[in-house]
């Protein structure tokens, strides 16, 4: 794997009704061609089709969304951003599942707001879930997308391993919410395909600022 820059460690903090709660961000850029390494679109279309309840119900969701591959085509770089929250910083909120609901929801906003005030013309971001441009997404009445050029895809959507990308680039392991086992932390994944100097400082920036 090419990586274009060193890893990027941020204490950060939200604030919310209940108070500061602290996060933390890591940012690096790689270049794009090597997620291809971490590719199977067809194993990450089936694992869609048996457990999402978006699968085929949304123009940014599979069978719909594009191979990274042809997404990413004419890009030289992709800066990925890793943000995660300990979730014992949740103490207020009783339920483990509520936990990592409102984690995931604060960080994913974050990282979204973060990346749409970051991209420049020619720039694409790959968003951390399925696209919340419009609700409900018009595939849902059988309409066309209100925005393709803007629509967002996910990294599992585009066919990629995030967990296997995230453990190379930041050897960061991705934990996930079991029955009866809420995990020391949950995390969001996003990135910024660009060709211009490694957008590392610009991201940065704009995180410390949200």
């Amino acid at each position: 794997m090419r990586l274009l820059t060193n890893p990027s460690e941020l204490q950060l903090i939200a604030e919310t009704p209940h108070g500061k709660v602290p996060y933390w961000g890591k940012v690096r850029t790689i270049s794009a061609d090597d997620i291809a390494l971490y590719c199977d679109k067809e194993q990450f279309d089936g694992l869609c089709r048996l457990g999402c309840p978006n699968y085929g119900k949304k123009w940014s969701c599979p069978p719909y969304s594009p191979l990274y591959n042809d997404f990413s085509s004419g890009f030289q770089a992709l800066c990925v951003v890793l943000l995660g929250l300990n979730l014992d910083e949740l103490g207020y909120i009783k339920q483990d599942y509520l936990k990592v609901k409102a984690a995931n929801s604060m960080l994913k906003s974050r990282v979204d707001r973060t990346l749409r005030m970051c991209i420049t013309d020619g720039e694409k971001y790959v968003s951390t879930g399925s696209c919340r441009l419009c609700k409900p997404c018009r595939k849902k009445i059988e309409e066309p997308c209100a925005h393709p050029a803007i629509r967002t895809f996910s990294f599992e959507a585009l066919g990629v391993n995030v967990s296997t990308m995230v453990k190379d680039i930041f050897d960061v392991n991705l934990l996930w919410h079991k029955r009866g086992l809420l995990p020391l932390y949950t995390c969001v994944v996003a990135g910024l395909l660009t060709n211009e100097n490694p957008p590392d400082q610009r991201i940065i920036s704009k995180l410390i600022e949200i």
